[in-house]
């Protein structure tokens, strides 16, 4: 066995022993009245419960049987699956046409004024839709990661799951893989009420980590009790947030924690690519999204330090910081319900208020994308709700930052919100009304569709670049009205994606 499997978080001392073996039996902590168990082997268990604050009661319950890890070594492999560079004749070529189209689009925007006219939002809608684009390009352009300060602080990663079984024993292994110094690492996974496997799967992760910490909700709580069950009962300095499906390559929590170097800095998110991209026309085209959403979305707002969400999949945080703001966040009302609303755009935006959150783009990882349609709708569902929860909130105080973040802030307000209504403008009202489409929309759209999506062929090589336009035409056939479907539900509190 691996060093990292039997070691605490601590170094032993002197007159201490040291595990030499692979330990048979934990230690299950359990409150009745709040239906939670903590179950730990070979860290101090919890005295009090979490919530309650009520006594523990401590039993003895024996490991499953050792098996064999679950984390892949092949990461080089991986890792040129992901990246590799395609002819430069090829991207020159495409770049070339695609900046020639979105030229030609601008120069008929700016110069048929008459259209104004016929069409004043839609070709508003266009104008400044077409410059928030190219502003984020820009910006990115300017983005760099945060740079190696030799930080090596203890990290607690929490993992919260439910209904995993099948991805969280290879997530926990991948953790534990990474890299990070044994002595300064714990590993606090959730299971939250989930009705297959995943609990003996944590547990089988637990007999080859005996200092992963396994938490237990006998019902389902939310997503955002699973990150404070965790942050309560974490010891480290820095919080790693990670989906239960998603998976580290070595080195990505040691980079992602040297940002912190900056006492003014309360969140790092890491960057994501699919881990199943290859499965279907569906997971392919959330890849090329995922790549622009991290390298130009996230890259433009990191250059000020007002990345708008810490997604839950890889980021990081000051756990002092989250404590801060821990009451606020779990208690939050939409409605004057409570519930589990925003999860890491609400948590990300509580933490802007006082400190810069950036993001790092050489801290690695993949996750698993859904790669069927009623999944995939049911999670754009709840990121729409999250996503209209929070921005009226944030728009309380961006304006105390950099005035470049806080305009885009108020720009991102306007456009998901009209966009459904110049699309029905541009391509079924105008026809009916005035017997022609409004080209220069279109144009434009796809114009900017080429350049983000050959953008993400120059830099990955990956050849399924042009599904980019498949996520464009779905989103303009549907995805854009489901704004209107999260404001009529907007207090569902689903994970949104089982």
């Amino acid at each position: 066995m691996a060093e990292h499997e039997s070691t605490p978080m601590r170094e032993a001392g002197e007159g201490e022993s040291v595990v030499l073996g692979p330990p048979r039996q934990g230690t299950r902590c359990h409150c009745a009245h709040c239906r939670i168990s903590v179950h730990v082997v070979a860290t101090p268990p919890p005295v009090v419960c979490p919530y309650c604050q009520a006594a523990l009661v401590r039993v003895p319950y024996e490991l499953p049987p050792l098996s064999p890890s679950l984390a892949r070594a092949d990461h080089a492999e991986r890792f040129r699956a992901l990246y590799r560079r395609p002819p430069a004749w090829l991207v020159l070529l495409a770049a070339g046409f695609g900046t020639l189209l979105l030229a030609w689009a601008v120069f008929v925007q700016v110069t048929n004024v008459e259209n104004y006219w016929y069409a004043p939002l839609v070709n508003l809608y266009s104008l400044v839709a077409g410059i928030f684009i190219l502003s984020r390009f820009i910006l990115a352009s300017f983005y760099q990661a945060p740079a190696e300060a030799g930080l090596e602080p203890t990290v607690s990663v929490l993992v919260p799951a439910m209904n995993e079984e099948e991805a969280i024993g290879r997530t926990l292994d991948q953790i534990f893989a990474a890299g990070y110094p044994d002595a300064k690492l714990e590993v606090v996974a959730v299971n939250d009420g989930s009705r297959d496997r995943t609990l003996m799967e944590m547990l089988k992760a637990q007999s080859r980590h005996p200092n992963l910490i396994v938490v237990d909700f006998e019902k389902n709580r939310g997503l955002c009790h699973g990150w404070a069950v965790g942050t309560l009962l974490a010891r480290g300095e820095i919080l790693v947030c990670v989906d239960s499906d998603t998976f580290l390559f070595p080195g990505s929590l040691r980079k992602i924690v040297q940002g912190f170097a900056d006492p003014t800095v309360g969140g790092i998110a890491g960057h994501c690519d699919v881990e199943n991209a290859r499965t279907n026309l569906l997971t392919r085209m959330q890849d090329v999204r995922y790549f622009f959403s991290y390298k130009i979305m996230k890259a433009a707002e990191s250059v000020h330090g007002c990345v708008s969400c810490l997604p839950g999949c890889f980021s990081a945080y000051r756990r002092v910081c989250v404590l801060h703001v821990l009451d606020e966040w779990l208690n939050a009302k939409v409605w004057g319900e409570y519930g589990n609303f925003a999860d890491d755009r609400s948590l990300t935006n509580l933490i802007l208020r006082d400190y810069r959150i950036l993001y790092d783009d050489e801290a690695l990882a993949t996750t698993i994308a859904p790669d069927r349609w009623s999944v995939y709708i049911r999670q754009q569902a709840r990121w729409m709700r999250s996503y209209l929860r929070e921005i009226l909130k944030t728009s309380r105080f961006i304006w105390r930052k950099h005035p470049i973040p806080s305009l885009s802030w108020y720009i991102m307000m306007f456009l998901p919100l009209t966009e459904p209504f110049v699309m029905l403008q541009a391509i079924v009202i105008s026809p009916l009304m005035r017997q022609s489409i409004t080209m220069s929309y279109l144009i434009g759209v796809f114009a900017i569709t080429l350049v983000w999506t050959l953008h993400f062929l120059q830099k990955t090589g990956r050849r399924h670049w042009w599904t980019g336009f498949l996520f464009t035409l779905t989103y303009m056939g549907f995805f854009s009205w489901q704004i209107y479907w999260a404001l009529a539900t907007l207090k569902g509190k689903k994970w949104g994606t089982r």
